[in-house]
């Protein structure tokens, strides 16, 4: 596989991803706005910190897809993927169960994909 597609292919996960995050974060947003004045606020609070994660996921691949990430060297982004890897795995751990299901499905899905990130980019090394 060329430079190039290699390249158009990063970007269009890039963008799947970001579209998912979106998609997710609005999901998460009109239920909170809908429901606040009932329902568990533990389970109110889990998913307010979920929005953060998914925020700062949605700002991170805004850069990455306007190239604003390309001043950091492959060893710098190979650090941030396993720090959000780990940071994400502690969060899942201790908020296992307060997290629903869809959620808990999403963030697994991320992990994978951070996952063959980190092979791909150590691979690279």
């Amino acid at each position: 596989m060329g430079e190039c597609e290699k390249d158009c292919k990063k970007k269009d996960n890039q963008i799947q991803n970001l579209e998912n995050l979106v998609e997710n974060h609005t999901r998460t947003q009109r239920h909170l706005e809908q429901y606040s004045n009932i329902g568990d606020v533990e389970n109110k609070e889990n998913a307010r910190n979920l929005q953060k994660v998914r925020e700062n996921e949605i700002e991170k691949l805004e850069k990455a897809i306007k190239g604003e990430d390309k001043k950091i060297t492959a060893e710098e982004h190979l650090e941030n993927v396993k720090e959000n890897y780990y940071n994400t795995e502690n969060y899942i751990h201790n908020n296992i169960n307060n997290i629903n299901e869809q959620d808990l499905q999403n963030l697994q899905e991320k992990q994978q994909h951070r996952e063959e990130q980190i092979n791909y980019l150590e691979d690279e090394s």
